[in-house]
């Protein structure tokens, strides 16, 4: 009995409680420490990453497709800037160009010099700086190789031409790789010509740049604490023809070069990563991105306006750019690194005006006018806005600009006509150029894929605005994956105790429900305060702890559903049921008082040792699932079958105090019943059949009682033994249904009784009425005038006037077969010829 899923329900409980609780620390703690583990994006860059690296990464693309929602929520709100202006080579610039006078403007692609005509002419009309989105890593494919040197047959050295006329800086974007590539052969130069000499490297810039540009081979060799510049060529004339080409001044020097000399060796990446070099104090380069190969611009191109700028992005685990890097790590063959600014952060630089830069506190500081919120590997989030085209404008740009107005403005200019065609109001701006028809250049963002330079330019006007996204720090994404494990559990703890078999519909419900909340709390926050929270990994949390803790629950339940079951029997009306499995306290043993009644088909039993067994199974099974049909419609609980016979009681385990009333309208219904049934079954059976029974009311004790191989809701007392006496007694007095008069005094009236007889049971010293239960008051067919008669006859019997009680109930016989009547009579010849003592209370003259 100690194991008894009833007497156990307190404790089941607690057992869904700590369960949950267990379900809760185990998915809080998993994907708690899940995301406290965030992987910096460098590491994705490597061929084959740790496992860990590779679940956690599994993890952030569920969290990276919530922050894209949220990216866009908070995109679709932001105002539109003119701090960065967009120049396009777009459809109306092709259109134009086909058809004017100029045939080189029609051509396709443009040639290197025309573009770099049109980002020079924007910083003529006063772009403070200006981003050339063209990759220039590669010679012009319109470059005449034997003519390299001849401004008027290289478009590279034609470009260079252009760009140094630029009254401001021009941002040259260089690729770079975190994987390092075998350096390429290099030509043959065994003759050195000296240079320059310079105090160190950065000195001798200038120089290097002037030799790289005309395709020659440098070295820097240290030479008694300075360093000296040394050109290389094929030959001693080629020496030669390159120092007059250099313009070297003093005596020349020309010497051999030598294996020593290998270790000093520059070339145009070795300049750009001196051009592109920053310092910042308080910040350590080991989490920055490395950059092993780099990608420099052509050197005819590294003019003094050129400010080249790292441009690589590094995607994140879907391949998707939502972070922009501000700061590279550059390292050399010999593992020197430097850090690089990149494009962003060069266009901001140029802009501002800033030279110094400071990391602390997670903020990067330009000098003392821009604060940057930056992560530790130097990168920055940012909503990017749809880069598609409107009026006038284009995603986050309020202005785009074809680059055919600033074509013309730059012909007006070199024509001397005095006045530009168009006035574009690019003083003070970043403009970034683009060429649509560069596919190859375009990156894939939340928002879609969009060219680097417009990345670029959106970056820089976020920037300037300081619309940058700060993600919560991973203590704090830990701590709420936690709470929402919790959450989950303490739902399933609610619907368990609400609803003890919500469906899967409630399931699927309360997980939408979660995660709408955390989405509309997540989405406040983002756009608010531009703070990125966790999503996915609290919401895993939550939803698995809460399946898994309502899965237990259910389980739970299933077992004490199927106890209850077992206990009840099938023969339980479906609302009695639900009550009784909402609260299984009613089916605990306890005292009550209710109303049994137990019946017995009389002759049956005889029929039974006779007639043939599918016979009798066949209408025992139909009396029995007809009489437990109506019990149910009444309110009744089935207790057992005995055979052909019944235990039935009223009052529990849903307690009503009507229970007389109940118990009494469905034994009528019973015995109609059965008598409407009766002549088919004794044709069936072959001999007549009569069903008696007995009803008694009284407290008694009910509930589940039982052992662990066998339970069963039953009920156990005085009235139970009472109502078994009442049913063998009827019989003897021809009644159908014989009843107690706590049953009569139950009833209160609802139904018409006749007062049969006063006995005396084992261990009792009291009498006790015997009442048949005639019908329901107001019956018609029931004899009024009978009934009077027979209690006048019963008075005279039991005030001792015997002669007069006899001639009596010989009458009701004679009116009736009534066997209770001549059970009478033979008590009255009984008690004429011995008459009783004077003590006589009525009973005991059989």
């Amino acid at each position: 009995m100690a194991s008894n899923p009833l007497h156990s329900h307190r404790r089941g409980l607690l057992k869904k409680a700590g369960v949950a609780l267990l379900w809760a620390c185990c998915f809080g703690g998993l994907f708690g420490a899940a995301v406290s583990f965030r992987v910096d994006r460098k590491d994705l860059l490597v061929d084959d990453p740790p496992w860990h690296v590779v679940l956690r990464g599994w993890l952030e693309r569920f969290e990276l497709t919530s922050y894209d929602w949220r990216s866009r929520e908070l995109a679709a709100l932001a105002e539109r800037t003119d701090d960065v202006v967009l120049v396009s080579v777009d459809e109306e610039t092709l259109q134009n160009a086909r058809e004017d006078e100029h045939v080189e403007w029609g051509a396709n692609p443009w040639s290197r010099e025309l573009s770099f005509k049109v980002a020079t002419q924007a910083a003529r009309e006063g772009a403070a700086v200006v981003y050339f989105g063209s990759r220039v890593s590669d010679t012009s494919s319109r470059s005449a190789p034997a003519a390299r040197f001849d401004p008027k047959r290289s478009d590279d050295l034609a470009a260079a031409a252009v760009a140094a006329r630029s009254p401001a800086p021009i941002v040259l974007p260089f690729d770079w790789s975190s994987q390092r590539t075998r350096p390429a052969e290099r030509p043959l130069a065994p003759f050195l010509v000296r240079v320059a000499e310079a105090n160190d490297a950065q000195g001798a810039i200038g120089e290097v740049r002037d030799v790289l540009m005309l395709r020659a081979r440098a070295w820097l060799v240290p030479d008694a604490g300075k360093v000296v510049l040394w050109a290389g060529a094929s030959s001693e004339a080629k020496a030669r023809e390159l120092a007059q080409r250099l313009d070297v001044k003093g005596p020349l020097a020309l010497r051999n070069l030598t294996p020593a000399d290998e270790a000093y060796d520059v070339d145009r990446s070795w300049l750009v990563r001196q051009l592109d070099a920053v310092q910042v104090s308080g910040l350590d380069p080991s989490a920055l991105p490395e950059a092993r190969t780099i990608e420099a611009p052509v050197p005819e191109l590294l003019v003094k306006t050129a400010a080249p700028a790292a441009a690589a992005l590094v995607p994140d685990a879907d391949g998707l750019v939502r972070a922009v890097p501000l700061l590279v790590r550059a390292i050399d063959a010999d593992g020197k690194a430097t850090v690089l600014a990149t494009a962003t952060l060069r266009l901001l630089m140029l802009a501002q005006g800033a030279t110094r830069l400071s990391y602390a506190d997670g903020v990067l500081h330009l000098g003392g006018e821009l604060a940057l919120p930056m992560e530790r590997d130097g990168t920055v989030l940012l909503p990017f806005s749809n880069d598609e085209s409107g009026r006038g404008g284009r995603g986050l740009f309020k202005r785009v600009i074809p680059a055919w107005r600033l074509l013309v403005n730059a012909d007006d200019d070199e024509q001397g006509r005095g006045l530009r065609h168009h006035d574009n109001e690019l003083a003070g701006r970043i403009v970034i150029y683009v060429d649509e028809r560069d596919a190859e250049r375009s990156v894939r963002t939340p928002v879609g894929r969009m060219s680097r330079g417009a990345l670029f330019g959106q970056a820089a006007a976020r920037l300037l605005h300081r619309t940058t996204i700060t993600r919560a720090p991973a203590s704090t994404d830990a701590w709420l994956t936690v709470v929402f494990a919790f959450v989950g559990a303490t739902l399933a703890m609610a619907w368990s105790l609400v609803v003890r078999r919500p469906g899967w519909l409630a399931w699927v419900a309360t997980i939408v429900l979660m995660v709408v909340l955390q989405a509309m709390a997540a989405r406040q926050i983002f756009v608010e305060q531009h703070r990125w929270v966790a999503m996915a990994a609290p919401l895993l949390a939550a939803a698995l702890t809460f399946l898994a803790s309502l899965g237990y629950a259910r389980a739970l339940e299933q077992g004490l559903r199927e106890f209850m079951v077992r206990a009840l029997g099938g023969a339980v009306r479906a609302d009695v049921f639900q009550r009784v499995e909402r609260n299984l306290l009613l089916m605990r043993p306890e005292r009550k008082a209710l109303t049994v009644y137990v019946s017995d088909v009389e002759g049956f039993t005889g029929i039974a040792g006779e007639k043939d067994p599918a016979t009798v199974g066949k209408v025992l099974q139909e009396f029995l699932t007809e009489m437990t049909e109506l019990v149910l419609d009444r309110g009744g609980h089935v207790d057992k079958y005995l055979g052909d016979g019944m235990i039935l009681f009223w009052g529990a385990p849903v307690e009503t105090a009507e229970h007389p009333q109940l118990a009494c309208e469905a034994a009528l219904d019973l015995l109609e019943r059965f008598e409407e049934r009766r002549p088919a079954w004794e044709k069936a059976l072959g001999k007549p059949i009569t069903l008696r029974a007995g009803l008694d009311t009284g407290p008694a004790v009910v509930g589940e009682l039982g052992t662990l191989h066998r339970v069963n809701y039953t009920v156990l007392g005085e009235p139970v033994a009472t109502a078994f006496r009442l049913e063998t007694l009827a019989g003897r007095y021809g009644a159908r249904i014989l009843a107690t008069q706590s049953v009569v005094d139950g009833v209160k009236g609802g139904f018409v009784f006749r007062e049969l007889d006063r006995v005396r049971f084992p261990r009792s010293q009291t009498p006790r009425h015997l009442w048949e239960l005639v019908g329901r008051k107001g019956d018609p067919s029931i004899s009024t005038e009978r009934l009077e008669a027979w209690a006048g006859a019963l008075a005279a019997y039991r005030e001792r006037r015997f002669s007069e009680a006899k001639a009596a109930f010989q009458a009701l016989d004679a009116e009736a077969k009534d066997a209770a009547a001549i059970l009478y009579v033979r008590r009255c010849d009984t008690a004429l010829a011995a008459p009783p003592p004077e003590d006589w209370d009525g009973t005991g003259l059989d």
